[in-house]
């Protein structure tokens, strides 16, 4: 792994990378990284390679070395540690591969635009060669812009902006970078060549880069202008100047990243008329950006979408839709929270389904299981899973609510209700019986399995004794529930105890009752 060290000298951002196995910082010009400050000693400190890192070590300095705000005479650094040497404030950061740009300085800045400007004037002297260039420039960003609307990919996108930009600006050399303003990191995503081939390296003035980006200018700079000793063909060709642009890609909402061109060509050294021109076609790479962030978000969103409506309905998924960023919906973190459970599963179906075909068997089982979850998402219950011949319900999740207990019963009575319209219609032979399961407590709640596929359900002891309740206590078509739920719900309902269970799996017997109804509203 390479490290690098970020530092502002006048207000500007500068890049030391550790490229050494020893490194000395200090006052006098001999060191590899010179602080010009009085309060920083001759030879202050060094860094040494160690294992994955650098360590740092203080050499003797008047003032001290201080990482993270505490004096050191050695330590081993961290990313992101915070190191001060006088009156500098270095970073220590890591280098990401992505990171392919070499830090060169001795451009000059010859002209800034800002981008608030109007960018829709192209200035140039002579009035023939205005409305030529313009006329030419409208329609290709007109064609550009069609194109763009049909890009799906970045690269697809970057690849028409590119050739925009070669066609009109004619640069020796391309890259489009995107900018992680949390990292304050340039990243390579494009690069293009006059012939056309890619390179690894990139050596720009990221000084100039990160000024254009945080002040959203548009920069015009150079290595050789106002400079005396290059003042022909010659000695500009001898000794390879650069006439370089740097403009952010942007919308008037955001900076998303950066077009770098640049020439070493005398007679095609750039002119303010080619800034406003890659002005122009980076505003436009801004919008492609957004709209290819829009469309991947609007999918992803679907997707989410689509995966929550499996446990939810309609109305708490857009309760958990709504206010959150879709990337942070990926996978729900885990919670204790107090809930209520549901176990219903049908009796006697595998004799019932013997005589069916495999087809038969899925359209019963696709008819039977809307029924049912209609019902749970009306009460807004959480859909757990479907488990053959059963469904496993969650009231209380993934938003706390009072009630839980009373919505869990309420389903499992219209659940019943349901069941006996549906079997009105059915021969004897055909009729539907199930049982039911309910118990209330803590549990935890949140998506379990692997990032190749994950599920959201519940987990715990109180799960478990809901499952049991079902399938060793209730009779058929009755509800049976523990006396955890008893005591939140029997001012509503009119239950019968059905004394202490032993339940599989629980040293301790648990309570039990049966559901008959609601209450008489009219009696209490």
């Amino acid at each position: 792994m390479e490290f690098k060290l970020e530092y502002t000298i006048n207000e500007e951002i500068k890049t030391f990378y550790l490229n050494k196995d020893t490194v000395t910082t200090g006052k006098l010009s001999g060191n590899d990284l010179q602080l010009s400050d009085n309060s920083v000693s001759r030879n202050h400190c060094k860094f040494v390679k160690a294992k994955n890192t650098y360590k740092i070590i203080d050499m003797g300095s008047t003032n001290g070395t201080y990482v993270n705000g505490r004096r050191v005479t050695e330590k081993k650094l961290e990313k992101g540690d915070t190191i001060t040497i006088g009156r500098t404030i270095l970073k220590f950061l890591a280098v990401t591969r992505k990171e392919t740009y070499t830090d060169v300085d001795d451009q000059k800045i010859s002209m800034v635009v800002p981008l608030s400007e109007k960018l829709d004037e192209l200035k140039v002297k002579e009035k023939e060669e205005i409305e030529v260039e313009k006329l030419n420039l409208l329609a290709s960003l007109t064609l550009l812009g069609k194109a763009l609307i049909a890009s799906t990919t970045l690269e697809d996108s970057f690849e028409k902006i590119g050739e925009l930009i070669f066609e009109f600006l004619h640069p020796k050399r391309l890259f489009i970078f995107f900018y992680d303003e949390n990292q304050e990191q340039l990243e390579l995503k494009y690069c293009h060549t006059r012939k056309g081939k890619t390179q690894e390296k990139v050596n720009i003035s990221k000084t100039i880069a990160m000024k254009a980006i945080k002040e959203k200018v548009a920069i015009l700079s150079s290595n050789t202008l106002d400079d005396d000793r290059f003042d022909g063909a010659q000695s500009i060709i001898m000794y390879g100047i650069t006439s370089a642009i740097s403009v952010p890609i942007w919308t008037k909402k955001s900076i998303y990243g950066l077009i770098y061109i640049d020439t070493t060509e005398f007679d095609k050294i750039f002119k303010e008329n080619d800034l406003e021109i890659l002005s122009i076609i980076a505003n436009f790479a801004g919008l492609s950006i957004e709209g290819i962030n829009s469309l991947e978000k609007l999918n992803r969103e679907k997707k989410i979408r689509g995966r929550l409506e499996r446990y939810f309905s309609p109305s708490v998924v857009s309760r958990i839709m709504e206010g959150h960023d879709s990337s942070t919906l990926e996978m729900k973190t885990y919670k204790e929270t107090e809930a209520t459970v549901l176990f219903m599963d049908i009796v006697g179906f595998t004799p019932k389904v013997e005589h069916m075909n495999p087809v038969e068997i899925g359209v019963f089982l696709n008819n039977f299981f809307t029924e049912m979850t209609e019902i749970i998402f009306k009460n807004n219950g959480t859909l757990d899973k479907y488990m053959g011949d059963g469904i496993m319900a969650v009231f209380g999740v993934p938003f706390e609510i009072d009630n839980h207990a009373e919505l869990a019963i309420q389903t499992a009575l219209e659940m019943i209700k349901r069941l006996d319209e549906m079997n009105e219609i059915l021969p004897k032979e055909d009729k539907i019986k199930i049982r039911i399961g309910i118990n209330s407590g803590k549990l935890i709640a949140g998506d379990f399995g692997s990032p190749r596929r994950l599920d959201y359900t519940v987990i715990g002891n109180n799960v478990n004794i809901a499952s049991r309740l079902e399938s060793s206590v209730a009779g058929i078509n009755d509800i049976a529930i523990s006396e955890a739920t008893h005591k939140i719900i029997k001012n509503q309902f009119d239950c019968k105890p059905l004394g202490e269970k032993k339940l599989q799996g629980l040293s301790k017997p648990v309570k039990t009752f049966k559901v008959i109804g609601e209450k008489n509203k009219e009696s209490q």
